[in-house]
């Protein structure tokens, strides 16, 4: 696994389920910025709508995000969930009670592949999930830009449902950044160290399109 990415098919998530929550997001984020503002973060806080306008590392971020923590229910804060379109609170849970399941399943069949007890890896990311939905606008001058810069996630798996099929996700790949079509999982930087570098985590970023918007929803499990 040393690309740090693969495709999971047959994953048991309705294709009701997640058809509705891409329609919940995007109207979410269609929404005028001060309705999408009243769930704004605390200062200092992490949880909520934000703007990421901001020069990193690299270039200028150019993104709109929603960050949630999901899992478990007793761990949300609702002042920060939003209230419009009205189904988006019940859809995301649902959307993230199945996506509970399907990280169990895969932490399962990565601990059997490394000789481990099923519980093992389960026991440690236990049942906690956070999300982070991306927006990232058209940009005339895109090549200035990056909807996020190179990183590596910092858990152990990253569940990603792009909801437009516009390309932007690329892996960095022997000093070279190749684009990839829309997958499912990545390897954080906590299961690398984990399992000893077998199922290795990678370097990746979002490029931005100049004349169409794309999202994507990031779950942390």
């Amino acid at each position: 696994m040393d690309w740090g990415f693969f495709q999971v098919v047959n994953h048991g998530v309705s294709d009701e389920v997640i058809e509705k929550v891409k329609v919940d997001l995007e109207e979410f984020f269609k929404l005028p910025l001060k309705e999408k503002e009243v769930f704004a973060p605390l200062p200092g806080g992490l949880q909520g709508y934000g703007q990421k306008l901001v020069l990193n590392e690299e270039k200028l971020e150019w993104q709109d995000m929603m960050f949630l923590i999901t899992q478990p229910p007793h761990a949300r804060n609702f002042t920060f969930w939003p209230t419009s379109p009205p189904t988006f609170r019940s859809t995301l849970d649902k959307y993230s009670t199945e996506l509970k399941s399907v990280s169990r399943c895969l932490f399962d069949a990565i601990a059997k592949n490394l000789g481990l007890n099923p519980e093992v890896l389960c026991g440690i990311f236990k049942d906690h999930q956070r999300m982070r939905m991306n927006y990232y606008p058209p940009c005339p001058k895109a090549n200035q830009v990056l909807g996020i810069n190179p990183h590596t996630d910092a858990g152990g798996l990253t569940l990603l449902l792009q909801v437009r099929d516009v390309q932007g996700l690329q892996i960095k790949r022997r000093g070279k950044w190749l684009p990839v079509e829309p997958l499912d999982v990545n390897i954080g930087d906590a299961l690398e160290i984990l399992t000893n570098g077998k199922y290795a985590s990678v370097e990746h970023r979002v490029i931005v399109n100049k004349k169409k918007e794309r999202l994507s929803i990031a779950a942390y499990p």
